[in-house]
């Protein structure tokens, strides 16, 4: 009777471990890329995901690459002349500090 029983439970111990193995349909690495590799970003980007901002015009554009210049301007000019100090009044203006 010991001897079955110890049988039983070593073929148990055994059997388990190699079913357990078995990954099968449901995890199927080759059908899960889909979603992981970018499927994902296509939804989030249909489905309201990042937005962009609306397009500058050629004015504003102009206005900040002017303000952006305007420690050169400075540097060349000195601060206290006359174009300086406007171009300095005219970037606080607009919000550029």
């Amino acid at each position: 009777m010991r001897l079955p029983l110890t049988l039983l439970t070593l073929a148990a111990c055994v059997t388990i471990p190699a079913a357990a193995q078995e990954v099968g349909p449901a995890l199927d690495p080759g059908s899960m890329t889909g979603w992981a590799g970018g499927a994902a970003a296509q939804h989030s980007l249909r489905h309201g995901g990042t937005r962009r901002a609306a397009p500058m015009s050629a004015k504003e554009a102009s206005a900040r690459a002017k303000c952006a210049r305007r420690y050169t301007v400075a540097s060349n000019l000195g601060m206290q002349h006359p174009t300086t100090r406007r171009l300095f009044r005219l970037c606080r203006a607009a919000g550029y500090y």
